[in-house]
């Protein structure tokens, strides 16, 4: 693959001026043959990825390359050349440069139309105009997933060529569009579907945030789950049969993504995966559906969302398995996001989910999460009133509140979190939320000799919310 060839992955790569779109642009090139492996080749595939992530990640101005940068992932992963088991590593970077803030893209999904537009305003009014106006929209957020989005927007068009930096996320998008086709046949071959970390895999997650693909991709998403179920499940060497592949649930979670809640051809599919009595499979379906069919969702799916609390697994190990990892945003982050596409028929069940998924969350999903919960159970940012300390809270209220008086104290030294917090007018240090919480450790003690040592427990006290809630005894 040199780019020498005039028809390999990286065709062009000396006519950039990489330097002048990013600091430390000039080793962008080098690095690039670095992923796409070879003679030319000087450092190890996962360092050279990761040394490119350093230069071109959101919103730092090195992201202005993205879109080129994107274009040569997409060719190296997609080209005949390169090994299958190298393929996931640049398409792994290609997701985080398209989905730079995942927080922002769910639970409702992104209009590429209005999202054009809004790009062109931008790059209309100037800097100063669209910072003063994104400010404006984030106050005035009517809900949590805007909120995000213009509070990432703020962040990137307060820096120096910040305009730009909306621009560059977009023509990454466009970069990936673009490549539609070679994407989805990475789904095709059972070489690609091979493995702990399968290329089809990263395909899914990559392709799941092209909206305009849609019909495109799902077709191709259903004819891969229409031929799991047809084809004969043996060993082709014995009957000579062509034996059939299985489903992987990043499919399912593409399709939800991707799929229109008037296509019965998806929701049939997925139907199909639900009842499949795959214990992922069926989890990857159930959430799929619920995307889909946001507050018309059916009942099943979202007892058998919030029945996989009740597994081994846990809603971390089940959503692991569908949904990907994206910067901050570990898969359990991004579905507790996304079941709010169910409005208040999924509150029991993000309530169920929220108190394995919050203490692991970090950074900005820790704030994207923590902020969801509690616009769930105490209504908009925008319109929020102090919590009144002395009232009686609901159960559903009394879940968030608690599953955040157990977050560590390393949590509530970052600022998103006591942002969020005190958007509601709640205690921003530790001691003083676990106190309005009513939370506090049992005090060292040292056991009986034949009794069995435990871990220090939250406990009900007498003042807080057990107080109220279960009296002062």
């Amino acid at each position: 693959m040199d780019a020498t060839t005039h028809n390999g992955p990286l065709d062009g790569i000396d006519d950039t001026d990489w330097a002048a779109l990013a600091p430390g642009g000039a080793d962008i090139p080098g690095l690039l043959r670095d992923i796409a492996g070879g003679p030319s080749a000087t450092r190890s595939l996962d360092d050279a990825v990761a040394a490119l992530f350093d230069i071109v990640r959101f919103p730092g101005p090195g992201y202005a390359a993205a879109p080129r940068v994107a274009g040569h992932l997409a060719d190296i992963a997609c080209h005949p050349a390169t090994p299958t088991d190298w393929r996931s590593r640049p398409l792994s970077l290609l997701l985080e440069l398209l989905v730079p803030a995942a927080g922002d893209v769910l639970p409702e999904r992104t209009d590429d139309a209005l999202w054009r537009d809004e790009v062109a305003w931008a790059a209309g009014a100037g800097a100063e105009k669209a910072l003063d106006q994104y400010v404006a929209w984030r106050d005035e957020a009517s809900d949590e997933q805007r909120y995000r989005r213009m509070r990432t927007r703020v962040d990137a068009v307060a820096r120096e060529g910040g305009v730009g930096l909306l621009q560059a996320h977009l023509g990454v998008h466009d970069a990936v569009r673009e490549r539609v086709g070679a994407l989805t046949g990475l789904l095709e071959g059972r070489e690609n579907r091979r493995g702990i970390d399968p290329p089809a895999e990263w395909a899914c997650y990559v392709l799941a945030f092209v909206p305009e693909a849609a019909e495109e991709v799902g077709a191709v998403l259903r004819r891969s789950l229409a031929e799991a179920r047809s084809g004969p499940p043996v060993d082709p060497r014995a009957m000579g049969l062509v034996a059939r592949h299985e489903v992987l649930s990043a499919e399912l979670f593409a399709l939800g993504m991707l799929a229109a809640p008037d296509d019965p051809s998806a929701t049939v599919a997925l139907a199909h995966e639900l009842a499949s009595g795959h214990l992922y499979n069926s989890f990857a379906a159930a959430v799929a559906l619920t995307v889909i069919h946001g507050e018309r969702v059916p009942d099943e799916c979202l007892t058998r969302i919030r029945a996989g609390g009740r597994t081994n697994v846990g809603f971390p190990g089940l959503f692991g398995d569908s949904w990907p990892h994206i910067g901050e945003f570990a898969p359990e982050a991004l579905g507790f996001l996304a079941l709010g596409r169910a409005g208040e028929r999924g509150t029991e069940v993000r309530m169920a989910v929220l108190p394995g998924v919050l203490p692991r969350a970090e950074g900005a999903a820790r704030a994207a999460v923590a902020g969801a919960a509690l616009a769930e159970v105490f209504g908009p940012r925008a319109e929020a009133e102090p919590v009144d300390v002395a009232a009686d809270l609901t159960e559903h209220q009394l879940t968030v509140v608690w599953t955040i008086a157990e977050l560590p104290e390393a949590a509530w030294s970052e600022p998103g979190l006591t942002e969020t917090l005190e958007a509601w007018g709640l205690p921003t240090d530790r001691d003083s939320f676990r106190a309005f919480a009513g939370v506090e450790d049992e005090p060292d003690a040292t056991p009986e000799p034949a009794a069995p040592t435990t871990a220090p427990t939250p406990r009900p006290q007498s003042g807080g919310l057990f107080g109220r809630l279960f009296g002062g005894s």
